[in-house]
């Protein structure tokens, strides 16, 4: 007689449950992922690059330049001096700018009267008016995007050529932005400003729809 046939060797393959719920898993996982950066909140804090002057001292407004690398953004662009939006909504908006003034050694005092430094006139340091502007650039069918002031600081100080001076201008506000809109920073007498990170700084964080 012969007794029950026996298979040696045979390798059990998977389940037909398991080959359903792996692929089913990964999908799931998939999507939790993309859910999480759907609904991550865009959020920019970026601090000032030390701004390149070459020995001019520009008293007009100028575009200020962030560090990008050493700040934070998420769902959010940087180019250029300017934070760019990718998702629509009510944006809280913030700018800091520190401006100082000390006289190095063997520098000579700065006259009464303007002076011509660079082709750029400058005004005697008293009084010197410290503005910080904030515009919204929104794309254009076509033409170059026009630049609107959405806010705007600043003060007016009696300082003297000699000695040390320092002062800030900082504001903030909601704005209802767009995608592809682009906001920056610029600000009168960017020779004085701070070039240190805590002092100055650009930011903004979505609030609403």
């Amino acid at each position: 007689m012969f007794g029950p046939l026996q298979v040696h060797g045979a390798e059990r393959g998977p389940a037909v449950g398991e080959t359903l719920i792996e692929p089913q898993q990964k999908h799931q996982s998939r999507a939790r992922v993309h859910r999480r950066q759907r609904n991550r909140t865009p959020v920019a804090h970026l601090p000032i690059r030390p701004p390149s002057t070459n020995g001019q001292r520009e008293v007009h407004a100028t575009i200020v330049h962030w560090n990008a690398d050493q700040g934070h953004l998420s769902q959010l662009g940087y180019h250029d001096g300017r934070i760019l939006f990718q998702k629509p909504g009510l944006y809280y908006i913030y700018s800091k700018t520190c401006f100082r003034y000390y006289q190095y050694f063997g520098e000579p005092e700065l006259s009464r009267e303007s002076s011509n430094l660079g082709h750029h006139m400058l005004p005697t340091l008293s009084p010197v008016q410290l503005m910080q502007y904030i515009f919204l650039e929104r794309p254009n069918r076509g033409s170059p995007p026009r630049p609107t002031t959405v806010m705007k600081t600043g003060s007016t100080h009696q300082w003297s050529p000699s000695g040390y001076h320092m002062s800030c201008q900082q504001q903030g506000g909601a704005v209802a932005l767009r995608a592809g809109d682009g906001l920056y920073v610029s600000v009168s007498n960017a020779w004085m400003l701070d070039p240190e990170a805590e002092g100055s700084y650009f930011g903004t964080f979505r609030i609403g729809e």
